[in-house]
């Protein structure tokens, strides 16, 4: 039972360690209270409630309790820490925090905007992204899902397109670069925004749209190609009329049998009187010319 025992013991160290260093390699953060802009302190709290929720739920990180950070800026010797970066990241800094996520909410009409920002402990803002939070409107939650995103893990804020086209070979162009061909796999890592998509066949027209991404989401496009018109029957009737000889009267007058015969009379007969003209000149001798020195 010894080695048994033993062979326990080892094995619960390493997951207590690979654990331990897991952890430990995630950065630790926390919230702090976000500012009013012109809207009363409920109301910042609430939206405050909803940016929190979705930035503990961005993996990656382990985050402090914000009761420790919010005791700090209730000194009234740090009125207006939370507005300034280096305030903030030197909280942060005593609490064990090596981020900090501070912003700004105001109204508009109806909605929220927010403004956040990462400061890092030595007080530079890692980075700033802003956004609307609407409650009124569904996607509340997948709204401030996008916004932590974007702020702690930009690398991770796309989304995807698939592309099916009815033809194959067709060439697909996302933002004037060549991607894939079809039939192909669903474009992914594509940055969220509005994207220009353009697929092209020899044998067809060109499709184009502009295409919205958004964070996490998937967007289907179905592609019909419309062919070039073929104008063989066309062809074949021109083709048809022009083997068909005219006759006299549909050709012009200086194509028909009389002009031509008549203009071939009057070539002759000036051809005759040219040869005739030129045989009744005689040539005497050689003229002589005496050349004085």
């Amino acid at each position: 039972m010894r080695p048994l025992t033993a062979t326990l013991v080892l094995l619960s160290t390493l997951v207590v360690l690979l654990v331990s260093g897991s952890a430990a390699a995630r950065p630790t953060g926390v919230v702090a209270p976000l500012n009013p802009l012109g809207i009363e302190a409920a109301e910042a709290r609430r939206v405050q409630r909803w940016v929190t929720s979705a930035v503990i739920a961005v993996p990656g990180h382990r985050w402090l309790a914000s009761s420790r950070l919010n005791k700090l800026l209730r000194s009234p010797r740090r009125r207006g820490c939370s507005a300034e970066p280096r305030c903030l990241g030197n909280l942060g800094r005593k609490i064990g925090a090596a981020l900090v996520v501070g912003g700004d909410v105001g109204s508009l009409s109806g909605a929220y905007m927010v403004y956040l920002r990462l400061v890092g402990t030595n007080g530079v803002v890692v980075r700033t992204v802003n956004g609307v939070l609407d409650p009124r409107k569904p996607g509340l939650r997948n709204a401030a899902r996008a916004l932590a995103h974007q702020l702690l893990t930009p690398e991770r804020y796309h989304g995807t397109i698939a592309v099916k086209v009815d033809v194959k070979n067709a060439w697909i162009y996302l933002d004037g670069q060549r991607t894939a061909r079809s039939p192909a796999k669903p474009l992914t890592r594509v940055s969220v925004g509005t994207h220009a998509l353009r697929v092209t066949h020899a044998s067809y027209r060109d499709f184009v749209r502009f295409v919205k991404v958004g964070f996490g989401q998937t967007v289907g496009v179905d592609v019909a190609l419309s062919a070039f018109p073929v104008r063989g029957a066309s062809m074949e009737a021109v083709e048809q009329d022009l083997g068909q000889p005219l006759a006299d009267h549909e050709l012009p007058w200086y194509r028909r049998w009389w002009a031509v015969a008549g203009f071939g009379a009057v070539v002759l007969a000036a051809t005759t009187a040219t040869v005739a003209v030129l045989a009744g000149r005689s040539v005497g001798r050689d003229a002589e010319v005496l050349v004085r020195p």
